[in-house]
């Protein structure tokens, strides 16, 4: 209901043009800022963890047990071979007693790989097993117990742990499941052999009858619980995941760059391998401190663990209640988080229908405003150069500030993100009128680029393709000749716009993850992935500009009319002021209720009412 009343009302901006009828400048731009910024925060939304709402009983997923076992496991350094990690093992079997199970362990030798090449030490996973009714296959959540030899491990792994921990301790306190619900605890899983879970998937007899998996990752202390990875038929698992967990936040961007780069390289891997279906779950912001001994348990986000929590026990329950036989392959599928944890998916047959359809309703316009293809294609052609060689410049400032600021914390990371793109905006500025830039050559790039990713990456096709579409239907109902004013420019602006914020912001903040200096681990830092954000952000940036330049001249103040004012001049301007000021006041409010989380419709309606008694009163 809160993502209806934000949506609705951000459209309400863009269609107040005619009712509104703004007359000057001012009011046009405040239209469109405020609709820009409520799209913003639609768009950044779905990226803060949500707040937290304990559930009193037994059979829920309580934060503070949770946190009690992070506090016991990350007391030190634990990686394989250690004492350490022996008395962590020993906890863990003695807690899975405790809650009435009967755990048991897979013992391997592996290479010491922190110590002696010569030398071997034990490796040894610690599972569990809870039973069902009818099973059609067992559901397995996997968390790996191991840390390197500098970090006590709070977030990677501990608290992936000590969620498997309490998912198993909700589960036996509820009604009886109907298929088993595996709990595999592995232990080596920092070295790149992946040694546990390598050795559960290929020699431990109920790895045949896993049917699906959840596997649990960190790599930062906060940030949204994310799907980084997904194997199996995706339309039949991401259909679980929207109806099972209560803060989806799914990315088939994110899920497709993970699988072009050949998956990620966690316990996952050997699960994926032997063709498992499953999920990883994974937050990451913060990053810095992955594998440093500034990972401790008091630096684990409460709201981030208890989302991670929350969906990990309802997906697990969803998915042990269910017919596994069923999950069937299909031709994948399309999704991706809006405003306050509101899952969009289609079938990916769809994406190159929507690339079709936006093509022709670009050519469309296009030819309606008389743009010559040969122009339009060199402008378009020039818009993606510009936006690659911006980014590959920036990117050449960001490697040796992140090697310089290699430690640096989020809040710093973001302050440097947001220099670099107010970069973006003043090169964009600068160059826009030489490039010669058009409205419909910035949308033909984004259809080019949405084109290319729906055959080679479908799940990304999405970021381009709906901005483009958006803004072509504009384009193609926008006034012509001299009726129209400066809104029913800024109007369609707005829309594509929005648009583009909505879908992209999620992309750009994700993807900047991948590019965070961590110097507890070199080998996972990937600096130069910071040139997708940067050309995200100049792409955004020339498609504001292709607006903003061709409404300028409709947003000049027009000569004085040789006509008498109407008498009710007066009036007219506190009623528009009041009008306005609705808009503005509810765009205000539900942009707080989009980022807050909050289903307050008097926060909005209160806003509302407060912008339309200072409009009225502007207006006198």
């Amino acid at each position: 209901m809160m993502l209806i009343v934000a949506v609705t009302l951000w459209l309400g901006v863009i269609l107040a043009g005619s009712a509104l009828a703004p007359r000057s400048e001012i009011v046009a731009r405040s239209l469109f800022v405020v609709g820009l910024t409520t799209a913003l925060g639609v768009g950044i939304a779905p990226l803060l963890a949500a707040s937290i709402e304990e559930d009193p009983t037994t059979g829920q997923f309580g934060l503070d047990r949770a946190q009690a076992h992070i506090e016991l496991l990350a007391r030190r350094p634990h990686p394989i071979g250690s004492a350490a990690n022996a008395d962590v093992r020993d906890y863990l079997v003695d807690e899975l007693i405790e809650l009435g199970l009967e755990p048991e362990t897979q013992t391997i030798t592996a290479p010491d790989y922190y110590g002696s090449p010569n030398r071997t030490v034990e490796v040894t996973n610690v599972l569990a097993r809870i039973s069902g009714t009818a099973s059609t296959g067992a559901v397995a959540i996997v968390a790996h117990f191991d840390t390197v030899p500098q970090t006590p491990g709070a977030n990677d792994n501990s608290s992936g742990v000590a969620i498997a921990l309490e998912t198993a301790r909700a589960v036996l306190a509820d009604e009886p499941l109907r298929n088993d619900v595996v709990v595999v605890l592995t232990d080596g899983e920092e070295p790149a052999p992946r040694f546990g879970s390598t050795a559960f998937v290929r020699s431990h007899p109920w790895a045949q009858e896993i049917g699906f998996v959840v596997n649990l990752e960190a790599i930062g202390p906060s940030g949204p619980s994310l799907v980084s990875d997904i194997h199996g038929p995706q339309s039949s698992v991401m259909e679980a995941y929207q109806e099972a967990v209560p803060v989806p936040v799914a990315y088939s961007f994110l899920t497709e760059t993970t699988n072009l780069i050949g998956g990620s390289n966690t316990d996952f891997a050997p699960f994926r391998d032997a063709d498992i279906p499953g999920v990883e779950f994974v937050y990451a912001r913060g990053s810095s401190m992955y594998h440093t001994a500034a990972d401790t348990p008091d630096t684990v986000s409460p709201k981030t663990l208890h989302a991670h929590g929350t969906n990990t026990l309802a997906l697990v329950r969803h998915m042990a209640a269910a017919d596994l036989d069923s999950l069937v392959e299909d031709g994948g599928s399309t999704f991706f988080t809006v405003g306050r944890f509101h899952l969009v998916r289609y079938s990916n047959w769809w994406t190159l229908q929507l690339a079709a359809v936006n093509l022709i309703v670009l050519a469309w316009a296009a030819y309606n405003h008389r743009e010559p293809i040969g122009t339009l294609l060199v402008n378009s052609l020039r818009v993606l150069a510009t936006a690659i060689a911006i980014s590959l410049v920036l990117t050449i400032v960001w490697i040796p500030l992140a090697g310089w600021r290699n430690t640096m914390g989020a809040g710093e990371s973001y302050l440097y993100l947001v220099w670099l793109a107010a970069l973006i905006a003043a090169a964009t500025g600068l160059g826009w009128k030489a490039l010669r830039g058009s409205i419909e050559a910035a949308l033909l790039a984004w259809w080019v680029l949405g084109a290319v990713a729906a055959i080679a990456a479908p799940g990304m096709a999405y970021l381009f393709l709906w901005p483009s579409l958006t803004g072509a239907l504009a384009v193609l109902l926008r006034p012509s000749g001299e009726q129209h004013d400066g809104w029913s420019w800024l109007a369609p602006a707005t829309a594509t716009l929005g648009v583009a914020l909505i879908l992209v912001v999620p992309a750009i903040d994700t993807f900047f993850q991948f590019a965070q200096p961590r110097p507890g681990n070199p080998d996972s830092e990937i600096l130069p992935t910071v040139a997708v954000p940067l050309f995200l952000i100049a792409l955004l940036s020339q498609l504001a500009a292709s607006y903003y330049l061709a409404s300028d001249h409709d947003l000049a103040t027009p000569e004085p009319a040789e006509v008498e004012a109407p008498p009710s001049e007066h009036a007219l301007d506190q009623a528009v002021g009041a009008r306005v000021g609705v808009v503005v006041g509810a765009l205000a409010g539900a942009t707080l209720v989009a980022v807050t989380g909050s289903n307050s419709f008097a926060l909005v309606a209160g806003a509302g009412l407060l912008g339309a008694g200072v409009g009225y009163l502007r207006g006198s």
